[in-house]
């Protein structure tokens, strides 16, 4: 689960800068970029990083 995680945030992390450059037009009339789209993929990148990080053995404590 841990490589899903991080496959996840590079795939959204990617998307958002193609949506912030304004390379990536899915479903839109307008050219340009989209801020508010690149925005909601950049937080899921970093969700899947949280969600990465959560899926590592927590250290023992003696």
């Amino acid at each position: 689960m841990k490589a899903l995680a991080l496959v996840l945030a590079v795939v959204f992390f990617i998307i958002a800068i193609l949506y912030a450059t304004g390379v990536l037009q899915v479903a839109s009339n307008h050219g340009g970029p989209h801020f508010s789209h690149a925005a909601l993929f950049a937080v899921l990148g970093v969700l899947s990083l949280i969600w990465m990080r959560f899926q590592t053995q927590p250290a023992r404590r003696l």
